[in-house]
């Protein structure tokens, strides 16, 4: 081996550069290269050179493969982590210590909590293993490196997805290194290296003529001469390993470089020979006392038969065990041996590791006793053993290991008639639990095909109707209509006596029913799931038939009954433990509340889920599910910087696709109103493609429409608005989603209004407004607006859409009808009664940024000879808007809060509101405080 690393100043250096920006913030580096090329040596020598200014740990996944234990490279870095902090200071980073989730992994974090959580424990894992890292960076830098990624479980691969979308603290690198040419289609790392998103490549490619020419002197310790240099050259192609290998070969007859690397290995005494061919069959790593096992030599035979091996570094020591130095050697050893060897080293592992599992790390035992039985072609007991490792990783929350570990089982089934009492199930129990797997793993065509298949099985009703629900889940995901499998489940379960299975299938079916509209049906599975929940005190199902029952109230307008039931749902989930369905309650109420038009409470009850989430360790996982409810309460409430946080800030975290649609909906909704019309046009683009395949009902294709007629509408394309709403009334069905209905009505009676086209349209339009229902305060003031402005409540039309809007607190909406209903003003020659309204739509235009509207309105006035602004009046202080610092200084006059709204023309329950915005924007605490402020910053002296 060269006592110098050559050739990779450049890749050196990128290392170091990386190194050098993940101070500012975490930064994760891919090194890839064909076997041999150095890539294990680069990364080293690197963390090396760092010194104690850095603290490095590393990881590498085993040579098992796909077969290998689940979350392997990381399970070793993080155990040497948490042993270089301490197990205090990282049980401390962490909720609960870690026992919620990272326990499963590191059992030195203390005995976990209980059994996994189906929907919430691989998150919450995630959420702890990006704690620990960025937590483990705090007091200086951390490098983290995983190496030999090409053999990387799916879990693994799913893991170090997730940290290169989320890590994002200062101080942390993850470098990890692969073999390019091993990272196939259905390769765990093949959608990170696919896309590159957060994550930087290096990649080793040969060494030039120059740097082998200093490898070579390096490694004979003289000049070799040009010749040889060349003939080296140009048979290694400038692989660092096969360099080596040319160069201790000297002048023996010319081999193949695979030859080549065994030549050192065939000089070696029988004795060495046996430890290194046991060593190629062992997985790497392997335990000094394992390796001893396989060989079957005495201590001073085996300590004699290793040292030559390990003085000629074939073979290094790691953690008091060995692996090969170089995997390329490893792999030559191993296809040289013969079958019946290779079965025999498989078959003494296997024993071995029964016998003692302290052989190998305790992760790792469950698997490779499973592995190295199976390759034995010993069924009864590779059987038993993937059932085993089928535990231990249910228990670690890998799904997809899981799921291979139970297919073996089932692939082996027919060969073993005891199989069933070998592991104590039947076969139908081992699809059953495979199914399940398959749904937590997203392999969505696997899973529907084992469940469909036990189906085949002739289970039993109630087996059959759990079957059919986690069937319909998965569909569901995969963008198949779930109801006719939760149907049928229901069907298939007889009404009395009451059943726990048929409660949880009418509580599934109510949620899906609701979501698809038939809130009749949704209402009659919620009430008897809900009664049965009760009799079975079921408090999971009793908590989730409450929601759909509040759903419905808030849906009807009952608010008080909806906030009753959400707070008894969140009760029971409380009881039971369920923080997924606590997490549900948080989602469902906000959503219900925000469609009702109580912005302010629906903002509430997000940030107290997002709280929740956050709490649990899920702000990155589950909180991000919260954060489109969150950001459309703000959109709606006119606090547009906060909303477009929100928005950036769950965006990148990369949530599921369905959420980013909602997101980008509500950012370009923003974008529209700000007059950033290119960015939201952008926006609507990413979450058409994000909604594409989706199966939510009619409100998934409504809201994007409603946002192509918005952006229609700020360009003044009147032919744009046309079509969409043209499509809209023609190929979905307004009346299942009047949330959506009425302001596409409206948007789109504004703007044919406003180019005076289609008039037959507009007919259409009022036809359907008669149709559609108007349930709730909101979507009673879309109703009033769009009668206004289709003329159809005469005179008194648009002070009744102005008080509506007033009510709602909702500031754009009640902007764009202040001028609209200054238009009216203006055709019936009421020039002081629009004078009015223009002079408080601008100033709520311009306190929230939406420059198109406030250059209509500026265009309005204009023509009309008016002016809108207060004369004198400078930038506003302290970020008030100029609504605010009329009602700051009506305030500092001395008036009530109804005197402020008798004075401006607002309600008194709005003044108040925008008393409490200016003492949080002055961070004052009293009247009194806000008006000494006034005074003492002589804001209102010229008056």
């Amino acid at each position: 081996m060269s006592p110098v690393l050559v050739g990779r100043e450049r890749e050196r250096a990128a290392l170091l550069a990386a190194h050098g920006d993940a101070a500012r913030e975490a930064t994760v580096v891919l090194v890839d290269g064909e076997a041999g090329m150095g890539k294990t040596r680069l990364v080293r020598e690197f963390a090396s050179g760092l010194g104690a200014s850095a603290r490095t740990v590393a990881g590498g996944c085993t040579d098992l493969g796909t077969d290998g234990p689940p979350f392997g490279a990381f399970v070793t870095a993080l155990r040497r982590l948490v042993r270089a902090m301490g197990v205090p200071a990282a049980a401390g980073l962490l909720p609960g210590g870690g026992r919620r989730g990272l326990a499963r992994l590191l059992p030195e974090l203390g005995e976990d909590d209980g059994d996994p959580d189906r929907d919430l424990g691989r998150a919450r894992l995630f959420e702890e293993v990006l704690l620990l890292l960025e937590g483990g960076a705090a007091d200086r830098p951390l490098v983290v490196a995983l190496e030999d990624l090409h053999w990387a479980d799916r879990s693994t691969g799913e893991l170090l997805s997730f940290l290169a979308q989320n890590l994002s603290g200062p101080g942390l690198l993850l470098v990890g290194t692969y073999r390019p040419d091993e990272i196939v289609a259905t390769h765990p790392l093949r959608p990170l290296v696919a896309r590159g998103e957060n994550v930087r490549r290096i990649a080793l490619t040969g060494l030039d003529r120059d740097a082998v020419a200093q490898q070579v002197t390096a490694l004979l310790g003289h000049d070799p001469g040009e010749s040889r240099v060349e003939r080296i050259f140009r048979r290694s192609e400038g692989n660092p390993l096969f360099v080596e290998a040319l160069v201790a070969a000297g002048d023996a007859p010319a081999l193949s470089l695979r030859d080549l690397l065994l030549t050192d290995v065939e000089r070696l005494p029988e004795p060495s020979r046996r430890i290194v061919h046991a060593a190629a069959v062992a997985a790497s790593p392997v335990a000094h006392g394992l390796l001893a096992a396989l060989v079957e030599m005495d201590d001073l035979e085996f300590e004699d038969a290793l040292r030559p091996l390990v003085r000629r570094r074939l073979l290094e020591v790691v953690d008091g065990g060995y692996a090969f130095r170089r995997d390329l050697i490893r792999e030559a050893v191993h296809e040289e041996l013969l079958p019946g060897e290779r079965v025999r080293l498989h078959r003494r592992c296997a024993e071995a590791i029964s016998a003692d599992r302290r052989l190998v790390p305790a992760d790792r035992a469950p698997v490779e006793i499973a592995v190295h039985w199976y390759a034995a072609g010993a069924d009864a007991r590779a059987a038993e053993a993937a059932w085993q490792a089928a535990e231990s990783a249910r228990r670690a929350y890998a799904h997809a290991e899981r799921h291979r570990m139970l297919d073996r089982v089932l692939r082996l089934w027919d060969r073993l008639p005891d199989l069933p009492d070998r592991i104590g199930a039947d076969r139908l129990t081992v699809m059953e639990m495979t199914a399940e797997a398959c749904l937590n793993a997203g392999e969505l065509d696997d899973g529907i095909a084992v469940a469909t298949a036990a189906l085949g099985e002739s289970p039993d009703a109630e087996r059959a109707a759990a079957l059919l629900v986690t069937r319909a889940a998965m569909r569901d995901r995969d963008g198949q209509d779930p109801l006719p499998d939760l149907l049928e489940a229901a069907r298939s379960l007889p009404a009395a006596p009451a059943s726990a299975v048929r409660g949880r299938v009418l509580a599934e079916l109510a949620t899906s029913q609701r979501n698809h509209r038939r809130l009749a049906a949704a209402r009659a599975s919620a009430e008897e799931a809900l009664e049965i929940g009760r009799r079975t005190r079921d408090r999971v199902v009793q908590a989730k038939a409450l929601v759909t029952l509040a759903a419905l109230a808030a849906a009807n307008a009952d608010l008080p009954t909806a906030k009753d039931l959400f707070a008894q749902a969140g009760a029971a989930a409380r009881d039971a433990g369920a923080d997924d369905t606590r997490l549900l309650v948080a989602i469902t109420e906000s959503d219900a509340l925000e469609a009702a038009g109580e912005h302010a409470r629906a903002a509430q009850v997000a940030r107290q889920g997002m709280a929740l989430a956050d709490s649990l360790g899920l702000a990155r996982t589950r909180g991000t599910l919260l954060a489109p409810n969150l950001s459309e309460s703000l959109l709606s409430l006119g606090d547009w910087p906060a909303a477009s946080e929100v928005n950036r800030d769950a965006l990148g975290l990369a949530p599921p696709p369905l959420y980013q649609a909602y997101l980008r909906i509500i950012q370009a909704t923003v974008d529209v109103r700000r007059g950033d019309i290119g960015q939201a046009e952008r926006a609507a683009e990413q979450a058409r493609a994000a909604l594409r395949g989706n199966n939510r009902g009619e409100e998934s294709c409504l809201e994007p429409d409603l946002l192509d007629c918005r952006l229609a509408q700020v360009k003044q394309d009147a032919g744009a608005v046309a079509a969409v709403i043209g499509h809209v009334l023609s190929d979905h069905d307004l009346l299942v989603s009047p949330r959506y209905g009425w302001p596409l009505l409206l948007t789109a009676a504004q703007s044919l209004n406003d180019h005076r086209q289609a008039e037959g349209l507009i007919e259409r339009l009022v036809a359907w407004s008669r149709k559609l229902t108007a349930t709730g305060r909101l979507q009673q003031a879309y109703k009033v607006t769009f009668e206004a402005e289709t003329e159809q409540a005469g005179i008194d039309g648009w002070p009744r859409a102005i008080a509506a809007w007033r009510d709602l607190e909702q500031p754009y909406a009640l902007a764009e009808t202040l001028l609209r209903a200054a238009r009216a003003a203006l055709s019936v020659q009421d020039r002081e009664q629009a004078a009015l309204l223009l002079a408080e739509a601008a100033s709520i235009a311009t306190g929230l940024g939406a420059d198109p509207l406030r250059t209509e309105i500026e265009r309005l006035a204009k023509r009309s000879r008016m002016l809108v602004d207060a004369p004198g009046r400078q930038a506003a202080p302290a970020g008030l808007t100029n609504r605010e610092l009329e009602v700051l200084e009506l305030l500092t006059a001395g008036l009530s809060n109804r005197q402020i709204g008798e004075h401006l023309f607002i309600s008194a329950k709005t003044a108040g509101v925008h008393v409490s915005n200016i003492l949080a924007k002055l961070t004052v605490s009293t009247r009194l405080e806000a008006a000494a402020w006034a005074h003492r910053t002589h804001l209102f002296d010229e008056k």
